[in-house]
């Protein structure tokens, strides 16, 4: 029989912390690779609308595009626009800090990766210890992974869900489960990007060829 994620349910505590800080951890470092991606996009996006803005001014320049008379108007405003969706965006994107964020969710994970080795390697020589003695190591197990959840920011819901999906079948999801998983964590990350990306040079091409 596999094992489900359900088993713990049946075991003890330290079973339970087991599942517990495994799962937290990797969400964490998956929070960490959702916003690094995140951070990644962001600047990407910044550098590609300052070289639209430049294009849409050299246009005017070199007259490229038909009819002047009704498009001189239309790419001033298209520089106008542009021009304060990149500093708003900016701006927003900046203030969200990114790295510092990711940085923080790895830094929990590695934290987190540290306690579950030492409850690894007690669950493993832990067959000449008391209960006494296995009690009072759940206890304290217990109380540092509070503190370390006290001390970090917690990650998203779509960063456990992407854990999830790379075990899939302990976890009891089916391909389609793990499809929609992966297309609400692209539109959680890179969708906004790849819009703002790809709109501005159809709006160029229609400017030109209008």
């Amino acid at each position: 029989m596999e094992k489900s994620h359900k088993d713990y349910l049946e075991k003890t505590f330290l079973e339970e912390l087991n599942y517990k800080i495994w799962t937290t951890k990797g969400s964490r470092f998956n929070a960490n690779k959702r916003l690094l991606l995140i951070s990644k996009l962001s600047n990407l996006s910044n550098s590609i609308l300052s070289v639209y803005l430049i294009a849409i001014g050299l246009l005017s320049v070199y007259n490229i595009y038909n009819n002047q008379s009704s498009n001189e108007n239309l790419i001033a405003y298209s520089i106008t626009c542009l021009s304060i969706i990149l500093l708003v965006f900016g701006q927003i994107e900046n203030a969200k800090d990114y790295g510092a964020k990711a940085k923080e969710y790895h830094n929990c994970g590695l934290e987190l990766s540290k306690l579950y080795n030492e409850l690894r390697i007690f669950k493993t020589l832990n067959s000449n210890n008391s209960i006494e003695e296995i009690k009072m190591f759940t206890l304290k197990i217990s109380d540092d992974y509070q503190r370390i959840l006290e001390r970090h920011e917690n990650h998203e819901p779509i960063d456990n869900d992407l854990f999830k999906s790379k075990s899939a079948k302990y976890f009891e999801l089916t391909l389609w489960d793990v499809f929609k998983i992966k297309v609400d964590y692209y539109f959680k990350t890179s969708f906004f990007y790849h819009l703002l990306i790809l709109t501005p040079p159809a709006i160029i091409l229609a400017i030109i060829f209008n």
